[in-house]
């Protein structure tokens, strides 16, 4: 079978999606074809190691991506123009996998499907337009909200299949008229054999780390009035509590600038590498993922896991519907707070800071559902069975240990 991926970013590129691309091609047991740009996300450097063995990767050339709006559009426009001859030219791909970087990758992959006769199977990493909308880029409604929709939904209603990140996704595609039955959910994951726990340092301090970006559909005011409100009615409160924060994006100068002076306790690094996380995420003793309610079901914060891999539990603060705070809920693995609520907020920070073996047991409880459900191998076997597509025997025995596993359940979680 000749299966073939199209997503602008792949090894050694780190962005989110090129690094759950190369993990999920490194699991097939055969050949298979990624095409992506040759320029990418990260500016130097990239993911270690070797390429994906046995991996035929097609590099179209495109301008340097960047975050600027005409540096945005130059890059996708170049991508779209080298994706579609690649998909529609050479030889016949049994199998095409759009994923969405850029938007609306999946016309091309719907062409291929419908003047090639090949299989196209979507993969949403980000619902477009309702994640444009939710951020107010587009007017809900309005002609080009619309437009874009319409274009959106044209290959998701005649694709193979629609492969989304969590029941918060599925939903939001429901509503927009999109059969049930064309969704599988297939949640992100972690490497659990590279993020591993680390033991919890007790000081008398509550340790909270957030890593990754600070985009605009991140809640940040909840937990600055919170940490105000603290700072306010606690003394001791830069010796109670650390709050680290490592990455970048449009929000984190913001979150610098009102951090600087006044609050100590308040930290900040640039992005950690993904072999540089798991002593990251051990620092720490709770993994922060926030989330505007208007995006719930356009996008999934791909951190929660990385945070559950390394041992920690979440502290969510975002919608109740969303697929963390689904996770929590689930496994007991952590703390939801709705967005704007920062008195509760505050009210829970200090009893966490108080209650270090709850936190503890917690993060014991993030790792155990992790490997039950989170985790590389279970991840990669999910998505490459739906697709019909072989894995690697050593990948495949270790899913299938990890399923075995969720039928005993630790007796912690029986309590």
């Amino acid at each position: 079978m000749n299966i073939r991926f199209a997503n602008q970013f792949f090894w050694p590129d780190e962005a989110a999606t090129s690094q759950i691309l190369t993990d999920l091609v490194r699991a097939v047991d055969g050949r298979v074809s990624v095409v992506c740009a040759a320029g990418g996300y990260t500016p130097d450097g990239g993911m270690p190691g070797l390429p994906p063995e046995g991996v035929l990767v097609a590099r179209v050339g495109t301008s340097r991506f960047g975050h600027g709006k005409l540096q945005k559009l130059a890059s996708y426009a170049g991508f779209y123009a080298g994706a579609a001859w690649r998909l529609l030219s050479g030889p016949r791909a049994d199998v095409v996998v759009t994923m969405t970087t850029p938007p609306l990758l999946g016309l091309i992959g719907w062409a291929a499907q419908r003047l090639r006769g090949s299989r196209h199977y979507l993969w949403e990493m980000d619902v477009y337009p309702d994640v444009a909308t939710s951020l107010g880029l587009f007017r809900a409604g309005g002609a080009f909200d619309c437009l874009v929709g319409w274009i959106a939904d044209g290959p998701r209603l005649r694709a193979d299949g629609i492969l989304v990140l969590g029941p918060c996704m599925a939903d939001r595609l429901v509503a927009r008229g999109i059969p049930r039955s064309l969704l599988f959910e297939a949640d992100n994951w972690a490497d659990g054999a590279a993020i591993q726990p680390m033991e919890f340092a007790r000081d008398g301090r509550l340790k909270v780390f957030y890593s990754g970006n600070a985009g605009l559909a991140h809640d940040f005011d909840t937990f600055q009035r919170a940490v105000e409100a603290l700072a306010a009615e606690d003394p001791e409160f830069t010796q109670r509590y650390r709050f680290r924060f490592s990455g970048g994006g449009p929000r984190m100068g913001a979150l610098r600038n009102w951090a600087q002076e006044r609050f100590s306790n308040v930290q900040f690094s640039g992005y950690a590498a993904r072999n540089d996380l798991r002593t990251a995420f051990g620092a720490g003793d709770i993994g922060l993922v926030t989330q505007i309610p208007e995006t719930c079901g356009t996008v999934v914060p791909s951190k929660t896991y990385g945070i559950l891999a390394a041992g920690r539990p979440l502290l969510f603060v975002g919608p109740a519907a969303a697929t963390p705070a689904r996770i929590i809920a689930e496994h007991r693995v952590g703390w939801q707070v709705d967005p704007g609520d920062s008195r509760s907020l505050a009210s829970l920070l200090v009893w966490l800071q108080r209650n270090p073996e709850e936190v503890e047991a917690a993060g014991r409880r993030a790792r155990s559902a992790f490997e039950r459900n989170y985790d590389l191998p279970i991840g990669v076997t999910r998505i490459l069975d739906y697709l019909g597509l072989p894995v690697k025997a050593g990948i495949r025995a270790e899913a299938e240990r990890r399923k075995s596993m969720s039928a005993v359940a630790e007796p912690e979680e029986l309590a």
